[in-house]
């Protein structure tokens, strides 16, 4: 399902890489944004999620009027981009939907979303945050790991990241509270809130923010 819709409206004849692709839906979106000009890559590490995405490839092609592909889907993990080719100062923008949560090593994940990154390119991506940091005894619970709750990134901590990778100022630029429905994931998590936040972050030198 995902966050949001992490997918700048502008993307004639851009490289983009899309992280966690799944079974393709925001890749193929963007393969029609950037055109025949420009190209997408969609990364993910389950072989039952790139096999669907590799069967409407055509059927996407030909739907949007283009001679040949311009989207490549790999099997990868977004914690290692390199070992799947993708070269330093190579993609314009990189997108993700409600995955990085997901990863155990955040940290890594995005140093290589920044190495990868053009100068002055944009990482916009949504994802599930909190407002305070989550107990060791949540982040292993199946059910919050599930429901992409586990995982979630502290904002202060998001902040304190990207810093440190040399990301002085990202921007928030959509924002909804996650609604749990669930009197069991309620008595769980307590005080903290979880939010749903769309947010650019550009690969810039800045002073500070």
């Amino acid at each position: 399902y995902g966050c949001g819709s992490p997918i700048p409206l502008e993307l004639s004849g851009k490289a983009v890489l899309d992280l966690g692709c799944g079974s393709g839906r925001d890749s193929f979106i963007m393969s029609k944004l950037v055109g025949p000009e420009g190209h997408v890559i969609g990364v993910d590490m389950t072989d039952e999620q790139i096999a669907v995405a590799l069967r409407h490839q055509d059927y996407q092609r030909e739907a949007f009027g283009f001679e040949k592909s311009n989207v490549n889907f790999l099997k990868g993990y977004i914690e290692d981009l390199e070992v799947l080719g993708i070269k330093s100062n190579s993609m314009d923008v990189v997108t993700s939907n409600c995955v990085i949560n997901l990863s155990p090593n955040k940290k890594r994940v995005f140093s290589e979303i920044f190495r990868i990154l053009k100068p002055g390119g944009e990482l916009y991506f949504s994802d599930i945050f909190s407002d305070r940091r989550i107990p060791e005894t949540l982040k292993n619970d199946a059910v919050m790991v599930g429901e992409c709750l586990g995982g979630a990134m502290y904002i202060e901590d998001f902040r304190r990241l990207l810093l440190s990778l040399g990301c002085s100022d990202y921007r928030v630029v959509a924002t909804s509270l996650v609604t749990l429905n669930s009197p069991e994931l309620e008595k769980k998590v307590g005080k903290i809130n979880f939010y749903s936040l769309t947010i650019r972050a550009f690969k810039l030198d800045l002073e500070d923010r």
